[in-house]
């Protein structure tokens, strides 16, 4: 319980990072030539507003292919599954030195359902935390409170120390807010990126519900280290059931935009979001992942970039004239 308290304000923390400065720029903006500006929860408001007309529109564009496909996908299972066991029969016919891989796919829905049972202790706390609405809700509202309190929350926290200290702690904490923000933005930059370079891989190719393979790339691309390697796995199974050439020309571009992500995208992007070199991005991401798991390794970026900003406002204290 406790780790699930202490998940949700941290992703309520980054949430409301991640918006702060919209809301601070429609604070500034003059509505009226008289100067009228809007109040901070009337921006805070607007902002939330936007968003979920944003989510609305997203969501009507892609809602109707998606719906198609997965339908699409969920009735053709048994006769895919059907048609690659009998291949997989005569193949074993012609080399009987081949392993008899029609039993593994005769018990693919059984597996599957093996599969399920096994991550779900893996991911723990994470998927237990994410699969429930009321705490998602939760969330949100901590996240809209967070806004509306954030002057006073930070300045209720830099009154714990000394009045000499004060207006530097508050500096430390907007910055480690713009890292939080830069972060959750960077994420959503990723998403996109890799879902995009999906869908444009699987059309190519010719395989079949593309943008469904797009948007289960995108977001199994939050799950760090392994995302690619998740969002991987519908695409290379439906290859199984075309030509043998689209199966290398998957699991090639597959691999190529795992590559490109993992080497160029990834330290890249977060380097822009959130000032932390690729070195530091790729150890965060381990040390995070080795300590707390996926979770671990999915905030690891947004506190190794907090621990950055600490750290070199201590150094400058220690050796001020450096």
């Amino acid at each position: 319980q406790i780790e699930e308290i202490l998940l949700a304000i941290l992703i309520a923390a980054i949430l409301a990072a991640g918006v702060a400065p919209i809301v601070s720029r429609l604070e500034k903006i003059r509505w009226t030539q008289r100067g009228v500006r809007l109040s901070r929860i009337a921006a805070i408001v607007l902002v939330f507003l936007g968003i979920i007309v944003v989510l609305l529109a997203v969501g009507a564009l892609l809602v109707t292919p998606l719906v198609i496909e997965t339908q699409q996908f969920i009735a053709n299972f048994p006769q895919r599954t059907a048609e690659l066991q009998a291949q997989l029969v005569s193949l074993h016919a012609k080399y009987a030195w081949l392993p008899d891989l029609a039993v593994y796919v005769q018990r693919l829905p059984q597996e599957l359902n093996n599969l399920s049972r096994f991550f779900a202790p893996a991911a723990g706390v994470a998927f237990r935390f994410l699969g429930g609405v009321a705490t998602v809700i939760t969330v949100l509202f901590m996240a809209f409170y967070m806004l509306v309190e954030g002057p006073a929350i930070r300045s209720g926290f830099a009154a714990l120390f000394p009045r000499r200290e004060r207006a530097k702690i508050e500096e430390v904490l907007d910055q480690i807010g713009a890292k939080f923000g830069g972060w959750l933005r960077g994420q959503l930059l990723l998403g996109f990126i890799i879902g995009l370079a999906a869908w444009l891989l699987t059309s190519l190719i010719g395989l079949p519900y593309p943008v469904l393979l797009g948007i289960v790339a995108g977001i199994t691309e939050l799950v760090p280290m392994v995302g690619p390697t998740l969002g991987a796995i519908p695409a290379v199974f439906l290859a199984l059931f075309q030509p043998p050439v689209k199966i290398l020309f998957v699991i090639a571009g597959y691999a190529a935009i795992q590559q490109a992500e993992s080497n160029f995208v990834v330290p890249r992007v977060m380097r822009s979001a959130v000032g932390l070199s690729p070195l530091l991005t790729i150890l965060a991401l381990v040390i995070g992942g080795k300590l707390l798991g996926i979770m671990g390794a999915l905030l690891g970026v947004p506190v190794a970039a907090a621990l950055q900003v600490v750290v070199g406002e201590i150094a400058r204290r220690v050796r001020p004239n450096e």
